[in-house]
C-alpha cells in the first residue's frame, strides 16, 4: 500500500513539473510571437508611412509641373534679365577695377584745400552733455575742415567712457582711451564729396532735407543766430555749418564756448603713445576682382548638375533620411519644400532642353 502512495506521489510529481517547464515554453514562445509580431507591425506602418509620403509627395510635384509650365515664359525672361545682368556686372568690374587701380594714389595726391569745410579756418567748441549720458564733448577743427576731433568724456550710469574721432581728409580713426586702443579705417565718401568748388553749407542742408528735417527758424545761441532745423522731436540749431546745440529724445548737447580762428593744438589729432593701432588704408577698401572671378558666379555647377541627376530618380522617403543625417534639426516642412523644389528644378532642366 505504501509503495502504491510513493508511486502515485511520484508520478504526480512528474505531470507537475513537467506542466510547469511546458506551460514555460509555451509562454516563452508565446512572447517572442507577440514580440515579432509587434516589430513586423511597426515596420509595416512605417513602410506604409513611407509609402504614404511618397504618394503624396510624388501627387504634390505633379501639381508643381503645371504651375511651373505656365510660368516658364516667365523664368525663361528672367534668365534673359540674369544674362544681362552677367554682362553688366563684367563691364562694372572692369571700371571698378579701373577706379581702384589708381585710388590709393588718388588719396595721397589729393590737396588739403579740397576737404575745406567752413569759412574759419580754426574752432574749439566745447558742450555740456545731458540725458542718458552726463558730461562733457569738445569738437576741434583746423585747416577749414581737413582736420576735425571730437573727444567726449561722459558718465553712463554706472561707469565713465572717454573716446575720440578724428578725420583727417578721408581717414577716420576711432580712439578708445579705457581700452588703448585705436583703428584707422578710410571713408571713400569723403573722398568722393572733397571738392574746392562744393558749397557745404549747401550740401549740409540738403542732406538735412533729406533725412527728414525741415528748416522752422533762428535761435541766438553764445550770441550767434543760428538756423533751427527740426523732425519730429530732433533739433538742431546751426551756426556757420557748426552745430551748437542738438536735441535727439532727451539726449541735448548744448555749447558752452566757441573759439574761431584762434589755433587748436595739433596733439589733438594723434593718437597717443603705446596705444594698440589697427589700420585699414584707402586701397585695402577696394579689392581686386578679375572678370573671370565674376563669370564663374554666374557659371552653373557641374556638382549641382550630379546632385539634381539623383534628385530626379529619388523618393521622398529616401530624401528625407539624408536630409536629417546632414541636418537632424530639419522639420517635415523644411524637408518637404526643399525637395519639391529640387525636384521642379532637376526637371526644368529638360523643359529647356526642349
Amino acid at each position: 500500500m505504501r509503495k502504491t502512495i510513493l508511486l502515485m506521489l511520484f508520478f504526480t510529481f512528474l505531470l507537475v513539473t513537467a506542466g510547469q517547464a511546458q506551460y514555460g515554453i509555451q509562454r516563452s514562445i508565446r512572447n517572442k510571437v507577440r514580440r515579432d509580431a509587434r516589430e513586423h507591425a511597426v515596420k509595416e506602418e512605417e513602410k506604409a508611412k513611407a509609402e504614404a509620403e511618397d504618394e503624396a509627395m510624388e501627387k504634390a510635384d505633379k501639381e508643381l509641373d503645371k504651375a511651373a509650365e505656365a510660368a516658364e515664359p516667365g523664368l525663361e525672361k528672367a534668365e534673359e534679365a540674369e544674362e544681362q545682368a552677367e554682362e553688366a556686372t563684367i563691364y562694372g568690374i572692369g571700371k571698378y577695377n579701373e577706379f581702384a587701380e589708381g585710388y590709393e594714389a588718388d588719396v595721397e595726391s589729393k590737396d588739403p584745400a579740397d576737404y575745406k569745410k567752413y569759412r574759419f579756418n580754426s574752432a574749439v567748441v566745447t558742450y555740456d552733455v545731458n540725458g542718458s549720458e552726463e558730461g562733457t564733448k569738445t569738437l576741434y577743427i583746423d585747416m577749414g575742415g581737413y582736420k576735425v576731433a571730437e573727444y567726449r568724456e561722459v558718465q553712463h550710469k554706472k561707469s565713465k567712457e572717454k573716446t575720440a574721432s578724428i578725420m583727417i581728409g578721408a581717414d577716420v580713426i576711432g580712439i578708445d582711451f579705457d581700452d588703448k586702443s585705436a583703428t584707422k579705417v578710410h571713408n571713400p565718401l569723403a573722398y568722393a564729396l572733397a571738392n574746392p568748388d562744393r558749397d557745404w553749407e549747401e550740401t549740409a542742408e540738403n542732406i538735412l532735407e533729406h533725412t527728414g528735417f525741415k528748416k522752422t527758424g533762428q535761435e541766438t545761441i553764445l550770441g550767434r543766430e543760428c538756423d533751427l532745423w527740426q523732425h519730429g522731436k530732433m533739433k538742431i540749431w546751426v551756426w556757420d555749418g557748426l552745430t551748437l546745440k542738438s536735441v535727439y529724445g532727451r539726449d541735448v548737447e548744448t555749447a558752452t564756448n566757441v573759439q574761431i580762428d584762434k589755433g587748436v593744438p595739433q596733439d589733438v589729432f594723434e593718437v597717443p603713445e603705446g596705444f594698440e593701432y589697427e589700420e585699414i588704408n584707402a586701397g585695402d577698401m577696394f579689392p581686386e576682382i578679375s572678370e573671370d572671378d565674376a563669370k564663374a558666379a554666374f557659371d552653373e555647377d557641374e556638382d549641382r548638375d550630379e546632385f539634381l541627376d539623383e534628385i530626379e530618380n529619388m523618393t521622398y522617403s529616401e530624401y528625407k533620411v539624408i536630409a536629417l543625417e546632414e541636418d537632424p534639426g530639419l522639420s517635415d516642412q523644411e524637408i518637404k519644400q526643399s525637395y519639391l523644389y529640387l525636384r521642379q528644378e532637376a526637371k526644368r532642366r529638360h523643359r529647356i532642353e526642349e
